[in-house]
């Protein structure tokens, strides 16, 4: 399970790092294949106007016909049948399936699992591999990687979508004003994918650091305290392993939802930080008033009844000799005092 989470947490910081697709797809099976030992690992995007499937990135130590942007009809083979029908498929030994299309020699085994956003499948994780039965304890792992890649996968289609409308304004001049309104809902659209947490619906965790650069210089200018609030959910990998994947998402979401209820000032932001962790900024705010919004918070967590929460609490008052990363660190090493005090408090 920890070498699961790190797999998921390496995926989803690989995820947030480029909008543009096929790298960012790449980064991703580059990443599986490397740290799983799989043979053969392909993400692939569906093309509804040619009724079609497209390989887009493509990691693979042996010797197969696949390349990026291979293409083969929806319904063709496993991965075409998943692409259709959005149901994962695990194929102990392929020599018994009978749609089963081989691209690599000697394959065995096969993995196929949809990514979805929003219900809609925007792309299929597929893993090949010449072992048969190798992959027959993997699909939690791979329905947790489809999941923590989704919203990633869709911010990056449409902002391929978007380059292309862009390509298209500079040579069609004379649309410019229509063409204009659909950047303009395209970019609104986009930016609310690109700063959000897709699983809580929070700010995510680009978004909080650009805000915090940001109000680390306007506290510079005005000589006020900024704190940050550090929160770790206690124990979730036991959470997760007690209860299953599903629970655990529904914990963060009401974690999330008491985080956001709690805090109610325009400039104060809630961020998922990163796996079960989250940060409260608090501008304009001392060490006491944040210390008792943390207690306040901490209160409302263990009232939900399923989870409880260790929360680090730093403040600073911004100047240009130090930096917010120090903040950061702060926060960070109170969080650590507050789970080494026993967890469930604030430090």
């Amino acid at each position: 399970m920890q070498r699961q989470l790190e797999i998921l947490n390496e995926v989803a910081r690989i995820a947030t790092m480029d909008l543009e697709l096929r790298p960012m797809m790449q980064r991703i099976t580059d990443a599986l294949a490397e740290k799983c030992n799989w043979e053969f690992v392909a993400l692939v995007t569906i093309d509804r106007e040619r009724n079609a499937f497209v390989c887009e990135a493509l990691t693979s130590s042996v010797e197969t016909s696949v390349h990026p942007g291979y293409t083969r009809a929806l319904g063709s083979g496993v991965v075409g049948q998943v692409a259709a029908t959005g149901q994962a498929i695990l194929i102990d030994d392929v020599n018994t399936y009978p749609n089963y299309v081989e691209t690599l020699p000697g394959a065995r085994a096969e993995l196929c699992v949809p990514v979805c956003h929003h219900d809609k499948i925007v792309a299929v994780l597929n893993l090949e591999s010449t072992r048969p039965g190798v992959f027959r304890d993997q699909l939690p792992l791979l329905t947790g990687v489809a999941a923590q890649i989704a919203g990633a996968v869709a911010s990056a289609q449409l902002y391929a979508e978007l380059q292309k409308v862009t390509a298209q304004l500079e040579q069609k001049t004379r649309a410019l004003e229509d063409a204009n309104a659909h950047l303009g809902r395209a970019i609104e659209t986009l930016h609310r994918i690109s700063t959000e947490d897709g699983l809580t619906q929070v700010a995510n965790r680009r978004h909080f650091d650009d805000t915090l650069s940001l109000e680390w210089r306007r506290a510079t200018r005005n000589g006020t305290p900024l704190s940050l609030l550090m929160l770790d959910l206690d124990y979730f990998k036991i959470f997760n392993d007690e209860r299953g994947h599903q629970a655990g998402d529904e914990a963060l979401r009401d974690v999330a939802q008491v985080l956001r209820d709690s805090v109610h000032r325009a400039a104060d932001v809630v961020a998922r930080y990163g796996g079960e962790e989250f940060v409260v900024l608090l501008p304009e705010t001392d060490a006491t008033k944040a210390r008792d919004v943390a207690e306040a918070l901490r209160k409302k967590i263990e009232e939900l009844g399923t989870i409880t929460a260790s929360i680090g609490v730093a403040t600073e008052v911004a100047s240009r000799d130090n930096t917010p990363e120090a903040l950061v660190k702060r926060a960070d090493e109170a969080l650590y005092e507050a789970k080494r005090g026993g967890r469930n408090r604030v430090a």
